[in-house]
């Protein structure tokens, strides 16, 4: 879908990409939005904040909405309000929640391949680890080169998961 939202034809010809019949409606060119370096890996940047969005928004909300009536009332009468509310009541009341959400998103960003396969196939300087892993691996049949991608993508999500277990048990010995 996203592909057709971005889908560059020049200005004269009709448009099937929404972002540039936008364009063309506001009098503008039209732009090369998935071919125009360094731009382009902002735009898969929004991609990827639109699949995860729907995600965390559903899971902190959750959390928030879980938050005792009575606590919010002690803070309140105690004279917290805003900010401050926020930051001593909301966020270590929704922790756990937060640690699975951020947990989340930072190894579906370490390994997003799908986004960048499918809009670029790794084209126009947007390659990332995971899809080198996969060029060298079954492209270029360089399996050495390839498997020392696999083994720093394991070694950087490695500590992600080893912190978000450490919390899990901390909060399981309470």
């Amino acid at each position: 879908i996203w592909k057709f939202i971005y889908d560059y034809r020049a200005t004269e010809n009709t448009q099937i990409g929404l972002a540039n019949q936008v364009l063309k409606w506001l009098g503008f060119d039209t732009y090369r939005f998935l071919l125009t370096e360094p731009w382009n890996t902002f735009f898969l940047i929004v991609i990827m904040i639109w699949v995860q969005a729907g995600f965390a928004m559903t899971v902190l909300s959750a959390s928030i909405k879980s938050i005792p009536d009575d606590i919010v009332e002690a803070a309140r009468l105690d004279g917290v309000h805003g900010m401050r509310m926020f930051r001593f009541i909301t966020v270590p009341m929704i922790r756990p929640s937060l640690i699975v959400v951020l947990t989340t998103i930072s190894i579906t960003t370490l390994k997003v391949f799908d986004i960048v396969r499918t809009a670029t196939g790794g084209n126009f300087g947007t390659s990332v680890l995971a899809y080198e892993f996969y060029v060298q691996s079954f492209r270029s049949f360089d399996t050495g080169l390839g498997a020392a991608l696999a083994v720093l993508l394991f070694v950087l999500v490695t500590p992600i998961v080893v912190y978000n277990i450490r919390q899990m048990r901390k909060l399981e010995a309470r």
